[in-house]
């Protein structure tokens, strides 16, 4: 019975790592978190990647699709420690998100501040939505 509420719950994106005390193994999530919006003429992506440095992100565009890969480094702990609590991951990352449409890739652009990366990914100006004028007779 308690296993069927629970995925019921996580269904609707309740967080029981944080009702049940937390997790000391690596976190099952999707890495990086992502905030992407279209517009007519291209699609911009955002990627929050916190200790992660820009020459350790590898940007691909291939087939409409986006791949974000890298790797995040261990956190060294000082001799005699050890995690009380850890949700931070570590290692290698990779994440796909297909495109809606064809993207110019001679002229994607990509920035680094504070661990947000953000890309934007225009669109073939052959593929952007066209403005049709109504002649009136």
């Amino acid at each position: 019975m308690w296993p069927n509420i629970r995925m019921r719950n996580d269904r609707r994106g309740f967080n029981w790592d944080f009702v049940l005390g937390g997790t000391s193994g690596p976190v099952r999530s999707s890495f990086p978190a992502m905030n992407v919006w279209e517009g007519e003429d291209s699609v911009v992506v955002t990627a929050e990647m916190p200790g992660v440095l820009a020459e350790e992100i590898e940007i691909t565009v291939k087939d409409n699709k986006l791949t974000l890969s890298g790797d995040r480094n261990n956190e060294e702990l000082p001799e005699g420690t050890r995690y009380n609590r850890r949700e931070r991951g570590n290692g290698e990352f990779s994440r796909t998100l297909k495109l809606r449409f064809r993207v110019d890739s001679e002229n994607i652009r990509a920035s680094f501040e504070n661990g947000i990366l953000k890309i934007a990914l225009p669109r073939f100006p052959e593929e952007q939505p066209k403005k049709i004028d109504i002649k009136s007779a």
